[in-house]
């Protein structure tokens, strides 16, 4: 059995006079497990907004969990809703957005993932990250040219490789993860899915109490806290859930 047990969640834009261009889906019921994610707009363009939240809905409508060689299909219909924003404004036709689902069923989780945003799956006291940016700074640092260390000092860290938009080349990750490589000792499995301007805050000090990291709400809390004290620096989006997975 398969049980949500608690969620929390937050979107907010980097300041009050400017639109919020991350869009959520908080976890929805689908063939016996949920569906959630998180679709960052690229602010750089026209319709951003309207892209993140195409990708979303989309996403909020599927009837069931994709098998692996249907997700380029899926993804390549979303692209496509997202290319006829063209036909309300012309200034659209560059509209492009992020999109991170997590999908959690009895057996596992499936992570689909295109761009910068992260899923998160907790492991002992540790967030542990089961997506790759795309982004150049990574694609330089798969490439070996550069370590972690020398590309923290050189620009273009959050200039995308891929999105979801009629005018950029499509790639995605995904993958699958055992349910019984995931569950604590009490069966209970973590998921956290945040935006760039959400984890780039939660990674410049990964770590909070026992009883926070094990509490979705706290957890949803605490991060949200540390983004407002210290001031964002972009739109910030968190799904944060806790599922119970019993015989």
């Amino acid at each position: 059995m398969l049980e949500l047990t608690n969620v929390a969640a937050f979107t907010h834009s980097k300041s009050s006079n400017k639109i919020n261009e991350d869009s959520i889906l908080l976890p929805l019921k689908l063939n016996g497990g949920y569906i959630f994610a998180i679709a960052d707009g690229v602010g750089s363009y026209p319709g951003a907004k309207l892209a993140s939240e195409l990708a979303i809905e989309f996403i909020s409508k599927i009837e069931k969990i994709p098998t692996e060689i249907e997700i380029d299909h899926l993804l390549l219909k979303i692209k496509n809703k997202i290319s006829e924003l063209e036909l309300i404004n012309p200034e659209y036709f560059q509209a492009a957005t992020t999109l991170t689902v997590g999908v959690v069923e009895k057996s596992g989780v499936h992570i689909i993932h295109v761009g910068d945003s992260r899923l998160y799956i907790k492991s002992e006291q540790k967030l542990i990250c089961h997506t790759k940016d795309h982004t150049q700074h990574q694609k330089l640092l798969e490439a070996g040219l550069y370590t972690e260390r020398q590309l923290k000092k050189m620009p273009g860290k959050n200039i995308l490789v891929t999105a979801l938009s009629k005018s950029i080349n499509l790639e995605y990750q995904y993958s699958f993860h055992m349910m019984k490589d995931l569950i604590d000792e009490q069966g209970n499995l973590i998921v956290n899915i945040m935006s760039d301007g959400a984890y780039e805050f939660w990674e410049k000090r990964p770590k909070f109490s026992s009883n926070t990291m094990n509490n979705p709400t706290a957890f949803s809390t605490s991060l949200l806290k540390r983004i407002e004290k210290n001031g964002p620096l972009d739109d910030y989006s968190l799904i944060s859930t806790k599922f119970k997975i019993s015989t």
